[in-house]
């Protein structure tokens, strides 16, 4: 017959099993931390992505490419645009839409800060979306807001 101190110290010194152990309770968090680090990594792409979109669009606003003028307009441009750089996901209209808001020194419904020099006019755009992973992920990545704003400015009235 056994004893319960002897059980417990028989069970004790048994060494099988202990890396499995150690690697279930190091795994997880490991998990939750390289799964962050590719979450902040592709929120970053994003927003230097939509960035650089951005810039583009404005560029393209205040010379009146081809692309942003007539029948194109800059939001549509901005889509397209963004549709080259950006994982599907952030721009699908069900998940998180992009919002463009286009305008200048005179008609300026964007909520960029004003850009003021001497007398010149700015084209401005503005393109702001929510991470597309909100709601599944841990704040504060599950409710991140990206807002990004460029400037170029428009060529002298002749």
């Amino acid at each position: 017959m056994l004893k319960a101190g002897h059980t417990v110290s028989k069970l004790l010194a048994e060494r099988r099993g202990t890396a499995a152990v150690e690697f279930a309770i190091v795994s997880l968090p490991l998990l939750a931390v390289s799964l962050g680090a590719v979450d902040l990594g592709l929120i970053l792409w994003t927003q230097s992505a939509l960035q650089a979109v951005a810039a583009d669009a404005a560029r393209c606003g205040a010379i009146s490419g081809s692309a942003c003028s007539g029948s194109n307009t800059i939001s549509s441009f901005v889509t397209t645009e963004a549709a080259n750089w950006v994982l599907g996901a952030v721009l699908s209209s069900t998940v998180a839409p992009l919002t463009v808001n286009v305008g200048n020194n005179s008609s300026n419904n964007t909520t960029c800060s004003t850009i003021s020099v001497g007398s010149a006019t700015f084209e401005t755009v503005q393109i702001k979306t929510s991470f597309f992973a909100n709601g599944w992920l841990p704040p504060p990545l599950g409710d991140y807001t990206i807002d990004v704003c460029a400037s170029f400015a428009l060529p002298p009235s002749s």
